[in-house]
């Protein structure tokens, strides 16, 4: 098992954490390692991969409201009303006409609950407003549906495992079929 090297230095003032692999291998560590990039890429005026990078945490870490918050600023940056609402839409200090934009982007509440990305029931949020805001879109997005259609919060599905397992499992099949028609051509 090989050793990890943390080489430390100071950058700007803050300071700043690598290793030979780029990030290092604790989930915490690579967060923290992404950050720095989208500051970085903030601080260049580079705001479409800073978008991507915040895109790609919040995606991993549905639940922290300070990546969601983040992402929406850097939304705001580029004037894009509709995702600076979409992204701060479970924080308390949101601008109205920003929530206003993301609603009328996403006109019925269940649009919205599935934009928000928000995976399982609004007890994770970790404040009191961001519950309170989903378990009122929650009932929204129920009274819209018909009569004894229950309402899920989305969640994280096992499709790309699956389907990751059904695309792997195709190709060592079609490598085994190819090594039988070798072998069977090698003999005659």
């Amino acid at each position: 098992m090989g050793r990890l090297i943390v080489v430390y230095g100071i950058n700007e003032g803050r300071q700043v954490f690598t290793s030979p692999w780029g990030a290092c291998h604790s989930g915490l560590m690579a967060k923290a390692y992404v950050l720095d990039k989208v500051d970085v890429d903030v601080a260049h005026g580079r705001t479409q991969p800073a978008i991507q990078r915040l895109s790609s945490l919040v995606a991993v870490h549905p639940h922290d409201l300070d990546l969601r918050h983040r992402l929406a600023a850097v939304h705001r940056m580029t004037g894009n009303a509709i995702e600076a609402g979409r992204w701060d839409y479970l924080s308390q200090g949101t601008e109205p006409a920003e929530i206003s934009a993301f609603e009328r982007a996403f006109p019925s509440a269940a649009q919205r609950l599935r934009a928000l990305r928000w995976e399982g029931s609004a007890d994770l949020a970790p404040t009191d407003h961001a519950r309170t805001r989903l378990a009122e879109l929650a009932a929204a997005a129920a009274a819209e549906l018909p009569v004894g259609v229950p309402v899920a919060v989305p969640q994280r599905r096992p499709f790309l495992v699956s389907a990751a397992a059904l695309v792997g499992g195709g190709a060592v099949l079609a490598l085994a079929v190819l090594g039988v028609m070798t072998i069977v051509g090698w003999l005659t």
